[in-house]
C-alpha cells in the first residue's frame, strides 16, 4: 500500500536527496502490513541499507554534522519536533462559548431590552434592568465555562509536562554520540536504541544485539517482537525463502500471516525497547512517522454533541415560537387600535398615540424576551461544571466538558484489552510440575513442597534462559513473559536472579535466542560436573511434545507413558482454556557425541528437539483488572454494548472476553482484524470514495484549502450490520479496524465511547463519541486525543461516568421541565394580558426576578442534583429522541394549564375572591366586600381602570397584582420541586434532602421573594404595605395546588400526550425514504 506523505513535495528536480519522502514511508508501510518479508525485500530492491548512506547524505561512521544547513532536510522529510499544544487563550475560549445560539439570542434581545427599556419605556429609570441583567447573565455562562476550560487546559498541560520531562535519545553527531531530546532527530539521523527507551522516530537497524521491541502501543499485541540488523535479516530471509521454496505462493493463495517468521529491521516509533541495543539510521520524523499518521488519523473537527444538537433544536423552536408570539401580539394590539380609530371609539391624539404605538413594540419585545429560556445556558453550565468538579474527586478527568453529558447516552463501549480490561501485568497464573497442578494465584505452594535438586533446575532454566531482570532502581526489565517467571522463583524464596547470572557467566557455551517460527529459545551451559546442559523453554504444545521425560518434585527424572502424556496434554488445554499463555521449561544433559551447533533443514538447532525432560508446565496470564466483570455486567445492566478490541488471537481473545464477562452467549462472535476489513471494506471518505485523499480532516486545514472537511464512512455498510449484530470481541485488529468499528456503530446512530491507552487507540479515541484513556498507563497520544482520562485506570470509573452523565442528562431535563413551564405561563400570560388590558399581569422587572434571578438560582439546584445508582436501572438516552419526552409534557402543560387558569382567574375576576385585610390609604376595598379593589390599570373595553391610583405615590400598586406576583413565584417555587422528578415518580420529595444545596436555594429564594414583596414597591410594582400574614397563607395554599396536581398527572396515562413528542428525526427519515437511502429505519418513535 502506497503512503502519501504530510508534506512538502519531493520532486527529484528539485530534492538534492537520491530517496524521496513517500519511498522512505513505503518501507515503514511494507512492515505494518506484512505478511512474511515484504519491507526487507523492499530495503533490498533499494540497494540494502547502506544505500541509504548516499540516499540521505548521510554516514553511519560519523552520522550527521550539527554544522551543515538542514533545511532541505526538514522541508522534504519534516522534523520530529511535536506539534505545538493547540492552548486556547482566555478570549478565545470565550467567544467559542458565545457561539451557542442561545446565548446569541439572548445578546440580542438583552441589547434590544436594554435600549428601549431606557429610552422608551414609560419608567426608563428602571426599565433598563432587565436587558442589562440578561447582558450580565451571559457574561457569568461564559466566564463560568470559560474558567473551567481553562483549568481543565492547565491540568492537561501539567500531565503532558510531566510525561515529556526527560525524554533524551541518543544521537551521533560528527562522530561523536550525544544526548539530545528527540524533537532535534532528524531523517538521516543515526541513533543507538537501548533497553527501556521508547523509539522516538520510524528507522531501520544497521547493527543490533538481542533486541526485542514491544509494539503493544501501536499493534495492542503485548508479546516481545524480535528484530535483527538488516544484514543479518537478509540472511535469515534468504536462508527461509531456500528451505521453503512454495511459502510465497502458498501466502499468496492461503492468505496466511507469518509476519514475525522472519524478523524485521524495521522499528515503529511509539513502540518500547523491552531489552537489547542497537544502532539504527532514522527515516521517517514528526507527522510522517507511523506514530504521526495515528496522531493525524485522530485529528478531527470537533463535532456537536447529542445534547447539544437538542438543545439548539430547543433554542430554535423556543425562538420562533416567542417570534410568532410576539407577532400576533403586536399586530392584535395594532389591528384593536386600528378599529377604535375606525369605529371613532377613539380620536387620535398627536401627544400619546405615536408613544403608544412605540409601546405596542415595547410589549412585542417583552413577550419575546419573556418566551426564551434565560436560565437554561447558565443551568448546562453549571450542570456540567459541578460535575465535572465531582468526577475528577472520582478520578474522571474531563478534558472536553461535553463528554461527561455525552457519556449519558452512551450505548456502545469498545474497549481496548490490553491495559484496559487487564493490567498489563505479566504474572503466573498455574503451576503443572512433578505430575501436580498448583494454583499459584489461590493457593501458592510453600517452599517445603519442592525438593533442593528439583529448584535448582527449575532456578537455572527460569534465570539462565532468559535476559529480563529487576533492577533495584529501575524495576522489571526486560520480557514480562519472563518477568512473571522471575517473580514466581521470588515467591518460592529464591530472589539471586543478578546474582545467579554472574556466577554463570563463564559458563555461557550458546544461546539460541526466541525466533516465532520454532517459538521456542534456549541456551547451553557448563554444569558443576562439568558436563554441557540445553535448556529450552517455548510454547507448550511445541516444546512438551519433544519430551520423553518430565522432573518430579524430588528431582528426579520419570519416563512419560501414555497417562502421563494424556495428562500433560489436557493440562496444557485447560490451560488455554483459561486464557493463560502455557510456556514449557525442559532440560536435556548433552553427551560427548552430540554437537550444539548442529542444524535441521529448517535451520532449527537439533539438540532442541527430543530426549528433552519436562521441568514443569507454567500458566501466565495478564490478569483481569478485579472490577472489571463486575463493571462490565453494570454497564450490561444499564443497556449499554460492551465489544473488546485486541490484538491477541481469537482463542485468547474469546476466554478473555468470557472472563470479562463480555461474551456471554454462544451466538457472540470472535472476527479477526483481517476479516473485518475486508468484509466492510474499512473506512473511506464520503465524498471522494477512498480510503486516502486530500480532503482535510480538521476545520483548520478546511479554512487553509478552502476544501470540506473529511467525513469518514464505513465502505460496506450493509456488510458491516450483518457483522456487529453478533460482534462481541475484534481480535487480531490494527488501529484502522477499530476506527473502522467506531466509524460504523456511529453511522448506524449509536452513542459509542471507546476505551485505551496505546497509541494505536487514538483514531478511535478521537473519532468516538466519548474517549477513554488511561491515565497512569496511557500514552501522550491516546490522552490527547480522549474526551476524559481514567487517572487510575480503572474500568468501573467508566460506570460512574455512565452515572454523571445521565445525571446530567436527568438534571437539564428537570431544568427545563420547570423552565419550559415557566415560559408557557408567562407568555401566555404577557400576550393575553398585553391585548386585553394593555397590561401584562408581571412587570419587566417582576418577569426578570422569575426568568432570570429566580431560574438561574433554580438552575443552581437542579443542576447540582446528585446522581444515583439507579441511573443504571435504564437503557440510555437516545440520539433522535426529543430532550423533553411526552412524560415531561404532560407535566409542562399539565401544570402550565393548571397555572394559567389561576392566572386569568385572579387578573379577571381577583376582586371577586382575593380577602384584603388592613387599614390605610393604600388599602383599598372593593366596593362594599372584604376583597381587594380591582388593580388592572384598564378596562378590557379600554376605559381606565385602577391607572390613576397607581400614579398616586401613596396608594401605588395593587395588592391584586401583589397577589398575582407572589402566588406565581409561589407556584414556581412549588414546582421547582415537582420537576426534580421526572419520571412520574410518586415521592416528589424523594432524596431531596441529599441535595443540600437544593434546600439552601430553595429557601434563599423564599426569604428574598418574601423581602422583595415586602419592600420592593414601585421597584417590583408590589403593594406598599406587602402582603398580609393572611393573605401569606392563601398564597401559599395556591402554590400547594402545584403539588397536588402533580400527583393526578402522575396517573393520568403518558399516551394521552403522545401527540406532543416530537421525533426529531421524523423529517431527515422522509427525506431519507425519498431519497431511497441504503440506511434502513433503527429507530420507530410514537407519533400517533
Amino acid at each position: 500500500m502506497k503512503v502519501e506523505p504530510s508534506g512538502e513535495s519531493t520532486d527529484p528536480l528539485v530534492t538534492p536527496f537520491n530517496t524521496s519522502l513517500s519511498d522512505l514511508l513505503n518501507i515503514v508501510e511494507a512492515y505494518r502490513q506484512r505478511k512474511l518479508a515484504e519491507d526487507i525485500d523492499l530495503i533490498e530492491n533499494e540497494g540494502g541499507v547502506q544505500s541509504y548512506e548516499d540516499k540521505l547524505k548521510s554516514s553511519f561512521k560519523y552520522g550527521l554534522s550539527n554544522t551543515d544547513d538542514h533545511s532541505d532536510r526538514i522541508r522534504i522529510f519534516g522534523s520530529n519536533k511535536p506539534s505545538k499544544d493547540r492552548t486556547k487563550t482566555y478570549l478565545q475560549i470565550c467567544w467559542e462559548v458565545l457561539e451557542d445560539p442561545i446565548l446569541r439570542i439572548l445578546i440580542i434581545s438583552g441589547l434590544i431590552s436594554l435600549i428601549i427599556g431606557a429610552t422608551l419605556d414609560e419608567h426608563p429609570a428602571y426599565g433598563w434592568i432587565e436587558g442589562f441583567a440578561i447582558i450580565i447573565a451571559v457574561c457569568v455562562v461564559v466566564n463560568v465555562t470559560a474558567v473551567n476550560d481553562m483549568q481543565k487546559q492547565k491540568k492537561f498541560k501539567e500531565l503532558k509536562k510531566r510525561n515529556r520531562t526527560g525524554r533524551v535519545v541518543t544521537i551521533l553527531r560528527d562522530g561523536i554520540w550525544t544526548s539530545m531530546h528527540p524533537k532535534h532527530l532528524l531523517v538521516g539521523d543515526i541513533i543507538k536504541v537501548e533497553n527501556g527507551i521508547t523509539i522516538p522516530a520510524d528507522g531501520i537497524l544497521i547493527s543490533s544485539s538481542q533486541i526485542e521491541v514491544v509494539e503493544a502501543a501501536m499493534t495492542g499485541e503485548n508479546d516481545n517482537i524480535k528484530k535483527i540488523a538488516y544484514d543479518e535479516a537478509v540472511k535469515i530471509k534468504d536462508e527461509y525463502y531456500l528451505a521453503n521454496p512454495d511459502i510465497i505462493e502458498m501466502i499468496r493463495k492461503t492468505e496466511e500471516d507469518r509476519h514475525h517468521d522472519i524478523p524485521s529491521p524495521v522499528l515503529l516509533s511509539g513502540t518500547n525497547l523491552a531489552e537489547g541495543v542497537g544502532i539504527m539510521v532514522v527515516v521517517a520524523v514528526g507527522k510522517n512517522s507511523a506514530e504521526g499518521r495515528i496522531f493525524d488519523l485522530a485529528e478531527r473537527s470537533d463535532e456537536l454533541t447529542p445534547l447539544q444538537i437538542k438543545l439548539t433544536r430547543v433554542a430554535g423552536g423556543v425562538g420562533k415560537l416567542g417570534l410568532v408570539c410576539a407577532i400576533v401580539t403586536v399586530l392584535t394590539l395594532y389591528l384593536r387600535f386600528i378599529i377604535e380609530i375606525t369605529t371613532g371609539q377613539i380620536s387620535w391624539n398627536n401627544s400619546e398615540h405615536p408613544l403608544l404605538l412605540v409601546k405596542f413594540l415595547i410589549i412585542g419585545i417583552t413577550v419575546l424576551v419573556v418566551a426564551i429560556p434565560e436560565g437554561l445556558p447558565l443551568a448546562v453550565t453549571i450542570s456540567l461544571a459541578y460535575s465535572i468538579k465531582k468526577m475528577q474527586s472520582e478520578n474522571n478527568l474531563v478534558r472536553k466538558m461535553q463528554a461527561c453529558e455525552t457519556m449519558g447516552g452512551a450505548d456502545m463501549i469498545c474497549s481496548d484489552k490490553t491495559g484496559t480490561l487487564t493490567q498489563n501485568l505479566m504474572t503466573v497464573s498455574e503451576l503443572w510440575a512433578g505430575n501436580t497442578s498448583f494454583n499459584i494465584e489461590k493457593e501458592p505452594p510453600s517452599q517445603g513442597v519442592f525438593q533442593a535438586e528439583f529448584l535448582h533446575l527449575l532456578k537455572e532454566s527460569i534465570f539462565m534462559n532468559s535476559s529480563a531482570y529487576i533492577d533495584p532502581i529501575k524495576g522489571s526489565q526486560g520480557s514480562k513473559t519472563e518477568i512473571a517467571m522471575i517473580l514466581l522463583m521470588k515467591g518460592l524464596g529464591h530472589s539471586d536472579c543478578i546474582e545467579t547470572r554472574k556466577a554463570y557467566f563463564d559458563r555461557f557455551h550458546r544461546i539460541f535466542p526466541f525466533s516465532s517460527k520454532r517459538k521456542k529459545s534456549s541456551i547451553v551451559l557448563t554444569t558443576e560436573e562439568p558436563k554441557l546442559r540445553v535448556h529450552v523453554k517455548g510454547a507448550s504444545e511445541v516444546v512438551a511434545s519433544s519430551c520423553t521425560k518430565y522432573l518430579s518434585l524430588d528431582g528426579q527424572a520419570h519416563i512419560i507413558n501414555e497417562e502421563v502424556s494424556k495428562t500433560i496434554q489436557n493440562t496444557i488445554n485447560k490451560m488455554t482454556d483459561n486464557a493463560l499463555r502455557v510456556i514449557a521449561l525442559t532440560y536435556k544433559n548433552l553427551n560427548s557425541q552430540e554437537n550444539i551447533e548442529d542444524l535441521d533443514s529448517n535451520g532449527f538447532p537439533e539438540i532442541e528437539k527430543s530426549e528433552l525432560t519436562l521441568i514443569g508446565l507454567i500458566g501466565i496470564r495478564d490478569p483481569i483488572r478485579p472490577e472489571v466483570p463486575g463493571a462490565v455486567k453494570e454497564c450490561q445492566r444499564a443497556g449499554i454494548t460492551v465489544r473488546m478490541v485486541t490484538g491477541d488471537n481469537k482463542a485468547t481473545a474469546r476466554a478473555i472476553a468470557r472472563e470479562c464477562n463480555i461474551i456471554s452467549y454462544d451466538w457472540q462472535t470472535v472476527m479477526e482484524g483481517k476479516d473485518f476489513s475486508i468484509k466492510t471494506g474499512g473506512t473511506v471518505c464520503k465524498e471522494c470514495k477512498t480510503k486516502i485523499c486530500q480532503c482535510p480532516r480538521n476545520a483548520k486545514e478546511a479554512k487553509n484549502t478552502g476544501k470540506t472537511i473529511r467525513e469518514d464512512v464505513v465502505a460496506n455498510i450493509e456488510s458491516f450490520k450483518d457483522i456487529v449484530k453478533n460482534l462481541a470481541v475484534l481480535a487480531r485488529s490494527q488501529p484502522d479496524d477499530k476506527y473502522t468499528l467506531v466509524t460504523g456503530l456511529k453511522e448506524l446512530g449509536h452513542i459509542v465511547a471507546v476505551t485505551g491507552d496505546g497509541t494505536n487507540d487514538a483514531p478511535a479515541l478521537s473519532k468516538a463519541d466519548i474517549g477513554f484513556a488511561m491515565g497512569i498507563t496511557g500514552t501522550e497520544m491516546a490522552k490527547e486525543s480522549a474526551g476524559i482520562i481514567l487517572l487510575d485506570d480503572n474500568f468501573k470509573s467508566i460506570v460512574r461516568a455512565v452515572i454523571w452523565g445521565r445525571n446530567i442528562y436527568d438534571n437539564i431535563r428537570a431544568f427545563l421541565q420547570f423552565q419550559i413551564t415557566v415560559n408557557i405561563v408567562a407568555v401566555i400570560c404577557a400576550m393575553v394580558g398585553a391585548i386585553t388590558i394593555q397590561q401584562s399581569p408581571l412587570t419587566s422587572v417582576q418577569l426578570l426576578w422569575v426568568n432570570l434571578i429566580m431560574d438561574s438560582f433554580a438552575s443552581l439546584a437542579l443542576a447540582t442534583d446528585p446522581p444515583t445508582d439507579d441511573h443504571l436501572n435504564r437503557p440510555p438516552y437516545k440520539k433522535t429522541e426529543f430532550i423533553i419526552e411526552m412524560r415531561m409534557w404532560k407535566h409542562i402543560l399539565g401544570q402550565s394549564t393548571v397555572q394559567i387558569i389561576l392566572m386569568f382567574l385572579m387578573m379577571y375576576a381577583g376582586e371577586w375572591f382575593l380577602p384584603e385585610f388592613g387599614t390605610g390609604k393604600s388599602v383599598i376595598y372593593n366596593e362594599d366586600t372584604n376583597y381587594v379593589v380591582s388593580g388592572r390599570n384598564y378596562n378590557p373595553d379600554g376605559s381606565e381602570d385602577y391607572k390613576k391610583k397607581f400614579d398616586e405615590p401613596d396608594i401605588g400598586p395593587s395588592r391584586q397584582f401583589t397577589y398575582i406576583f407572589n402566588v406565581f413565584v409561589l407556584l414556581q417555587l412549588t414546582n421547582e420541586i415537582n420537576a426534580r422528578k421526572i419520571r412520574d415518580e410518586i415521592n416528589a420529595f424523594g432524596g431531596i434532602l441529599r441535595n443540600k444545596m437544593f434546600i439552601g436555594i430553595w429557601i434563599f429564594t423564599f426569604a428574598m421573594q418574601v423581602l422583595i414583596v415586602s419592600v420592593g414597591s414601585y421597584a417590583f410594582s408590589c403593594h406598599l404595605g406587602g402582603l398580609t400574614g393572611e393573605q401569606w397563607m392563601i398564597c401559599v395554599g395556591f402554590s400547594m395546588i402545584s403539588l397536588a396536581w402533580r400527583l393526578v398527572l402522575v396517573f393520568i396515562p403518558t399516551k394521552v400526550f403522545s401527540k406532543v413528542h416530537i421525533d426529531e428525526n421524523r423529517s431527515e427519515r422522509i427525506m431519507s425514504i425519498r431519497r431511497s437511502s441504503l440506511r434502513p429505519e433503527r429507530i420507530s418513535v410514537n407519533t400517533k
